[in-house]
């Protein structure tokens, strides 16, 4: 394997522990692997960019301790992803990873699946990889203009 295909498969499996620590709420794993400057856009929390790593901090604590309460009572509630068509960028310690994050939620009245793209950018630090920007769009056309 070629330096390229590792350095893919390095930030392919950062990306899935990135994404794995959100849903388990493990916010020393999602410290670990984002930079303390990144920004999202998340069209579906805000209609503006979020700056810095302190708002996904409070965000990814707020939805594990909301899952663990409806585990809690009783209720079934498992949260999975799968990353589909990847397509990694490399450009020296700058990386971009684009693909189409499919959820899997499973609860008592069965699997509901969302989908959307994103594209992540990571920047290689002296501790590995990490996320420093997101940018997640809808699956749906977006008309050119307003109706």
């Amino acid at each position: 394997m070629n330096d390229t295909s590792n350095s893919e498969q390095e930030l392919l499996a950062v990306l899935d522990r990135h994404l794995k620590s959100v849903w388990a709420g493990d916010l020393a794993t999602y410290r670990a692997t984002t930079g303390e400057d990144v920004t999202f856009y998340e069209w579906y929390i805000s209609t503006q960019r979020i700056d810095g790593i302190d708002f996904h901090l409070r965000e990814t604590g707020a939805n594990f301790r909301s899952a663990e309460a409806r585990r809690q009572a009783g209720q079934r509630y498992e949260v999975e992803h799968e990353v589909l068509a990847p397509k990694v960028q490399l450009y020296g310690d700058i990386a971009i990873v684009s693909y189409t994050l499919l959820m899997r939620y499973t609860g008592d009245a069965g699997v509901r699946h969302t989908e959307h793209n994103e594209t992540r950018v990571f920047h290689r630090r002296p501790d590995g990889w990490q996320l420093v920007h997101c940018h997640k769009s809808p699956m749906w056309p977006a008309p050119h203009a307003p109706g």
